[in-house]
């Protein structure tokens, strides 16, 4: 049997509609860690908003968080990887994004603290520990911003990307937000890292996601995979397409490859 790396993203993949893992999926990501298989959780997700899954399945591992701003070991409760935008791309990004969208409410990352304007609407549930601010003013060490205007950010993270200088883009993972990072620093950057370190080629990788964020991954794992309910985009692109997330659809796959040893 081949031994495969898994890489998961979190909501919208892994994750229910509520946001919970179900314990088939907890099951099966216990299972795979038995057999000896690396899982990697690669998420949107920052640090804070991750540990709780994490300590579902082995508060041991190691994550990507943020896009693959930032790599956490959560084991050792330390950053062993940070990708940040640097100040003088951040002042030109904010600049350029005000002046094309005026109406826009702006956020980020600050290694494992929040900052949020006054007016950028938020679950409580995801900012409880947020610190508010007036204006996102340029700081140095901001791992990802995230921008929001009226509507679904699926549908207006386009016009925010083209608003962008040269060495920034932009992605989108759920319809609160799009989010914005230094050009390069992806998903798929932050694994591939991970796995050289470990010995793994892309071709073992097993990689899972449901948003456009998760396409650079998708397409450098040797299996991609999309769950049912994936964006047009991901689905198209996938290698594979599995159940929903709601019908544990990752779940369903980790069964098969552990029971086979083949890919469906």
């Amino acid at each position: 049997m081949t031994r495969r790396m898994i890489v998961c993203d979190l909501d919208g993949t892994l994750l229910n509609s509520a946001g919970r893992l179900s314990p088939r999926s907890r099951q099966a990501l216990r299972a795979v860690r038995r057999a000896g298989w690396p899982v990697l959780f690669c998420t949107a997700r920052p640090v804070r908003d991750t540990r709780a899954v994490v300590v579902a399945v082995d508060a041991a591992m190691v994550a990507v968080c943020g896009n693959g701003s930032i790599t956490y070991d959560f084991g050792r409760h330390r950053i062993v990887d940070q990708r940040p935008i640097p100040y003088a791309g951040l002042s030109d990004a904010l600049r350029a994004l005000r002046t094309g969208h005026p109406a826009l409410r702006l956020g980020a990352e600050r290694g494992l603290d929040l900052l949020l304007e006054d007016d950028f609407a938020l679950a409580a549930a995801l900012c409880r520990t947020a610190r508010r601010v007036p204006r996102l003013d340029p700081d140095h060490g901001f791992g990802k911003v995230i921008a929001q205007l009226d509507g679904d950010a699926r549908d207006y993270w386009p016009a925010v990307a083209a608003a962008l200088p040269a060495g920034l883009e932009c992605t989108v993972s759920g319809p609160e937000f799009c989010e914005i990072g230094l050009r390069g620093v992806t998903k798929a950057v932050a694994v591939h890292r991970i796995a050289e370190r470990a010995g793994i080629t892309a071709a073992d990788v097993v990689a899972f996601g449901d948003m456009p964020n998760d396409l650079p991954l998708l397409a450098w794992a040797g299996t991609g995979i999309a769950v049912g309910n994936a964006h047009p985009d991901v689905l198209r692109a996938a290698d594979l397409v599995t159940a929903a997330n709601d019908d544990d659809g990752v779940a369903l796959v980790l069964e098969h490859l552990l029971a086979k040893g083949v890919l469906p």
